[in-house]
């Protein structure tokens, strides 16, 4: 149900001026961006239409719950409505902060600097779960630029803290974790309608060669290579400067960061579009996107490069009136440890009990270390490293598997196909 509100509600317990009936209601939401309502209403015959204005308030159901929308445009056509919403957070932009001094102070200070700078006071609570210091600043600026603004000319909240806004209501967040990860997987193979991949290697390095404080470079050749290197038909050579390295371990350091960071790895972006691929006999292995939400993380496996990245829902589009997503979008991809493993055909159905497994084998492990090697990933139960540890997990190629022994025999969890032991 969607209902409609005098343009001063601060509070939506009740119906307000009443619910309206309209044909079509969509959310749609950006990672740090916009977020807005398009709606559809016919002239009924109760008139109900006519309660709709600019500077109204909807009040209408999203993934994250009711959430109230004011109203910016309304354009009549000869058998109906069309009216687009803003979230209420976006009443900031009539708001204005002449100055905000870069000071650097904790994230919590610059948000009651922030509020305090506005010209004139809104219901509008800021928090945040960000202990780090930092700045933000810009002159004549309205609260939301300050927050979340991308242009060169502003140091916005969300470019100095690398984070995440949450919107509700009249509750602002700034969150350094901006979801969570449900044990969804999505293992592509194929084209399939509805299910739109994109890869694009052109910024893609496998062989980087980094130069440090006054031309230091590595001693030998000077390069590191990926372990991605032969997937490709030459090396990709990149040059990495940071005048802050002086020393090899500093260049390593620098290196292997970028690859951890995914520079080797093409950028991916994924796009569902529900109502399309409902219609295909692969919809189940997809389903559980529906559970997601914008800022989850999602892990996507391509089988014929053999690499696995981790995702976060970047935008969706969500049906109001249904109380359902018509399509999401993936991307902002961190690679994950996994170098290569392949996953067979029930990958989609397997990933929630395999993470089920993950979690309860994991949950009440204390001081555990994780290594990191070229044969996957190793967790340590009792030790700080594979020499010292005599119960340890493994992940890589042959699946996850299990040992007690310090890997005289070990127990599969998951195998490489994705069937689970």
């Amino acid at each position: 149900m969607v209902t409609i509100h005098n343009q001063a509600s601060t509070e939506f317990r009740s119906i307000g001026l009443g619910a309206l009936t309209p044909s079509s209601c969509v959310v749609s939401e950006q990672r740090n961006g916009s977020f807005e309502l398009e709606m559809t209403h016919p002239y009924d015959q109760t008139e109900k239409w006519k309660r709709i204005e600019n500077g109204r308030i909807l009040y209408a159901q999203t993934p994250n719950g009711k959430q109230p929308f004011r109203i910016y445009s309304v354009r009549p056509t000869m058998t109906e409505l069309t009216v687009n919403a803003r979230h209420i957070f976006y009443d900031l932009l009539d708001n204005l902060c002449e100055d905000m001094s870069e000071k650097i102070v904790p994230a919590t200070t610059l948000l009651e600097q922030l509020k305090s700078a506005m010209k004139y006071e809104m219901p509008f609570v800021f928090t945040t779960d960000i202990e780090a210091s930092g700045s933000i600043g810009g002159v004549n600026q309205n609260p939301v630029g300050l927050l979340m603004s991308d242009e060169e000319s502003v140091n916005s909240f969300v470019k100095a803290f690398d984070c995440y806004i949450v919107r509700d209501h009249f509750r602002v967040k700034m969150q350094k974790d901006s979801g969570s990860d449900h044990g969804i997987l999505i293992a592509y193979r194929k084209n399939l309608i509805g299910l739109e991949v994109t890869e694009d290697s052109s910024d893609v390095a496998t062989r980087v060669y980094p130069i440090g404080k006054d031309g230091l470079r590595l001693s030998g050749e000077g390069y590191i290579d990926s372990p991605y290197i032969d997937r490709y038909p030459y090396p990709k050579i990149k040059v990495l400067e940071d005048s802050e390295a002086s020393s090899q371990s500093d260049l390593n350091r620098i290196v292997h960061r970028f690859y951890q960071d995914g520079g080797d790895l093409p950028l991916v972006n994924i796009k569902v579009n529900f109502v399309d691929l409902s219609q295909t006999a692969e919809y189940k292995q997809y389903a559980n996107l529906e559970k997601v939400r914008i800022g989850d993380t999602v892990t996507v496996i391509n089988k014929k490069m053999g690499f696995s990245k981790q995702a976060r829902v970047i935008s969706y589009e969500f049906d109001s009136l249904l109380q359902r997503y018509n399509k999401i979008e993936l991307g902002d991809f961190s690679p994950i440890i996994t170098n290569s493993i392949t996953i067979g055909a029930a990958a989609g159905t397997v990933a929630q009990s395999a993470a089920a497994i993950a979690s309860e084998a994991t949950s009440s492990l204390n001081g555990v270390a994780t290594i990191r090697t070229e044969e996957g990933i190793y967790i340590c139960v009792n030790g700080t490293n594979l020499e010292s540890a005599t119960t340890y997990f493994h992940f890589g190629q042959g699946g996850l598997r299990f040992t007690n022994n310090s890997g005289e025999t070990w127990t599969t969890i998951i195998d490489n196909n994705g069937t689970i032991s």
